[in-house]
């Protein structure tokens, strides 16, 4: 079962409070709206209470710490703004974050414990930031070992390692360990680096970067690429070489992972639509089926015996979905998933349930155990 919510004309992304009884998201403009009181199976009984409004530029990725209770945003204006909630005034209180970069930032992510958070921008470079008590401000340190543009990042579990994904077809794991910040212990799979270090980099795929995660116990790592393939690296841990696989899809490619656990991953894109891998024993992933499906879809004998038949079939519903062209019956054209755009940002609820937004300005609620088959 999937629930759909019409939220705005687009969405850029979007973002839960702790206990998800809040939502922020970003309508692919300068603005971010809040909305409250999501524990409501009604969508029209949501509230859009706050419109927060700082950045000069489109909003590229904003994320919710469930410590904290701070919003932090980034833009394509050069700037980030960690955002706090006064109780007194009941409203939302920005801080500037000097980012110190000459292009846009991409995408934010914050750390498990809520210390610090980490930038991906267009200036071959991640600031990693954190708030400086003594000064009253979030100060930045730049990694900079990057020879191209970041587009997306994501925290490993111990808050010391971060994965960043390039334009350059590279994904690395860099040191994130800030001294009088974290802890002294081990990351559990490198030794003790200097801050910015590169620790990990692998070029396997033959597309830029467009999405990383870590899976929960940080033994994991996941990126999709854009020539359409998914590369899952396992670490067997300080020492050991680690053991990459890719997964090429026949579909097209994905902007959006999302981990539920060690042997469970999500990936939406621009089949606007999520799909399910899972691993087995071995550690071997493998795609396992797709969420929204077309109910009693048919498919003719003569397309599924005919290679060329399937192979003009598929290039049809490519470059004629949702635009009523192709020349068969508007039955069969019509657009069935239930997103209408390419998926952009996936968030685990927890308990096996999922959202997705998209740039159609839907927001999906996906229940996976009244959808996995």
């Amino acid at each position: 079962m999937a629930t759909v919510m019409q939220l705005s004309k687009e969405i850029t992304c979007h973002a839960w409070n702790q206990d998800k009884s809040m939502l922020a998201i970003c309508p692919n403009s300068n603005e971010i709206w809040i909305y409250t009181n999501c524990h409501e199976q009604d969508h029209n009984k949501w509230v859009k209470s706050w419109t927060l409004k700082e950045h000069d530029l489109v909003v590229a990725d904003l994320d919710w710490s469930p410590v904290t209770h701070k919003i932090v945003s980034c833009s394509h204006d050069r700037n980030a703004f960690v955002w706090t909630y006064n109780e007194e005034n009941q409203d939302w209180k920005p801080e500037l974050v000097i980012l110190r970069v000459n292009r846009g930032a991409l995408a934010v992510k914050w750390d498990f414990a809520g210390q610090k958070f980490a930038v991906a921008t267009g200036a071959k470079c991640v600031p990693i930031c954190h708030y400086e008590a003594s000064n009253d401000w979030w100060i930045s340190k730049m990694a900079k070992k990057h020879k191209s543009t970041v587009v997306c990042l994501d925290w490993h579990p111990s808050n010391q390692l971060l994965a960043t994904g390039c334009c350059d077809f590279k994904c690395r794991v860099i040191s994130a360990f800030v001294t009088g910040l974290d802890e002294n212990v081990s990351n559990g799979l490198f030794e003790q680096a200097a801050f910015g270090d590169v620790l990990f980099e692998s070029d396997s795929s033959h597309g830029w970067v467009e999405a990383v995660a870590w899976a929960p116990t940080g033994q994991v790592l996941a990126y999709a690429t854009h020539d359409a393939t998914i590369t899952c690296v396992t670490f067997a841990g300080v020492g050991q070489p680690p053991f990459a696989q890719n997964i090429k899809m026949s579909n097209l490619p994905m902007s959006t992972l999302c981990f539920l656990a060690d042997d469970t991953m999500v990936a939406a894109g621009h089949d606007m639509k999520p799909a399910l891998y899972t691993a087995d024993a071995q550690r071997l992933w493998a795609f396992n089926q797709w969420l929204d499906r077309k109910e009693d879809q048919e498919v003719k004998k003569e397309q599924r015996d005919s290679g060329f038949g399937a192979a003009r079939a598929m290039f049809e519903s490519k470059t004629s979905r949702g635009t009523g062209g192709g020349g068969g019956s508007k039955a069969a054209e019509a657009l069935w998933t239930r997103h209408e755009n390419t998926i952009f940002s996936i968030a685990h609820l927890g308990n096996g349930v999922l959202s997705s937004s998209s740039i159609d300005g839907k927001l999906v609620i996906w229940r996976m155990q009244e959808l996995v088959k």
